[in-house]
């Protein structure tokens, strides 16, 4: 959904060429006026505009509302499974953890596309199946409400590879602004974050090899907008994997920064310990008292900190000694509030 301030005629009427696509029985003029945000008497101007450049629209009554159908030549039906089905509803239920950003409400344009595919008796299958998977946050959701245009420009950064510039608040609550090299986003324990080189103008955007890659938090971004006669290209070096490190975030560093982790778990917590993989280069060790060893390379500890005192007595940090000092000084400042 497009939501970035004023704009011409021209690109409001495209906007609402986009809406109607896919849409196999058309909108009704009310949809397509909250969708593009302006009156139904605009729509109807730049549908009548539309269809005098040639465009095949037809206006038709929607459930007993004014409406407009677009016939696409390129239209053909897709043939889905009732699992795919199910499948699409389940994924729509994981992306409610981000909702009030374009990628909730794209994956609901989907099924909504998908919808008008359907007969009857599928649709009312379909509505159905929604009350057969349901996904529960841990952890709490992030809020993005009111940062619908910073996260559409940030995501057209992405998809179209445009510099953006933009405004940020820190943890610490440090305001700074800068134009970003958009590399992807990361969903982390539901939230998103962006990945990408910071600059100080676009001219340095035509060599990006060897700058260092920020990690940022979507929801901290006060405010974003691409540069549209700007683009970048990722430095054959980047790849994504390299900064992903499982149940302990997103973070960067330099390949010598990594340092190996071990951690020992108690007899009782080992089966559920061994059952997941929490990191991608972790390697289990098992003990001959039913305790298990955890070993993986990581250049953050913060993080993993945090995941130790998740595990209260049956987790215990063996390696590097930063971390066990790390984890002793948070037992000993919670200790202290007691």
């Amino acid at each position: 959904m497009y939501r970035r301030g004023e704009v011409g005629q021209v690109a409001r009427a495209l906007r609402i060429l986009d809406a109607l696509r896919g849409y196999r029985h058309g909108r009704s003029l009310s949809e397509l006026a909250a969708e593009v945000d302006v009156s139904e008497r605009t729509v109807r101007r730049d549908l009548a505009d539309l269809i005098d450049a040639g465009i095949r629209i037809d206006l038709t009554l929607i459930g007993n509302r004014a409406g407009a159908k677009l016939i696409d030549a390129s239209y053909s039906t897709i043939a889905i499974t009732r699992r795919e089905r199910y499948t699409l509803l389940a994924v729509r239920r994981m992306f409610d953890v981000l909702q009030g950003t374009p990628l909730a409400e794209d994956v609901q344009s989907v099924l909504r596309k998908l919808e008008q595919r359907m007969g009857d008796a599928e649709r009312t299958e379909h509505e159905a199946l929604g009350d057969r998977f349901a996904y529960i946050p841990d952890g709490g959701t992030k809020l993005y409400s009111g940062k619908e245009d910073v996260l559409d420009a940030l995501l057209t950064g992405v998809l179209q590879r445009k510099l953006v510039s933009y405004a940020y608040q820190g943890a610490r609550g440090r305001a700074q602004r800068g134009i970003l090299a958009p590399y992807a986003v990361v969903l982390y324990k539901h939230g998103l974050y962006v990945l990408g080189p910071r600059l100080q103008d676009a001219g340095e955007a035509s060599d990006l090899e060897g700058r260092s890659i920020t990690v940022f938090a979507a929801e901290r971004f006060v405010d974003a907008d691409h540069i549209r006669r700007s683009s970048f290209v990722p430095p054959a070096t980047f790849k994504l994997a390299d900064v992903m490190h499982g149940a302990f975030g997103v973070h960067v560093g330099e390949p010598g920064d990594s340092q190996e982790v071990v951690i020992e778990f108690s007899k009782e917590r080992a089966s559920y310990a061994r059952s997941r993989l929490w990191h991608p280069t972790q390697h289990l060790d098992e003990l001959p008292n039913g305790r298990l060893r955890l070993r993986f390379r990581c250049s953050n500890l913060l993080p993993v900190v945090s995941w130790i005192l998740e595990w209260g007595p049956h987790a215990k940090a063996i390696a590097p000694p930063a971390l066990i000092e790390h984890v002793l000084r948070e037992l000993e400042a919670a200790r202290a509030q007691y």
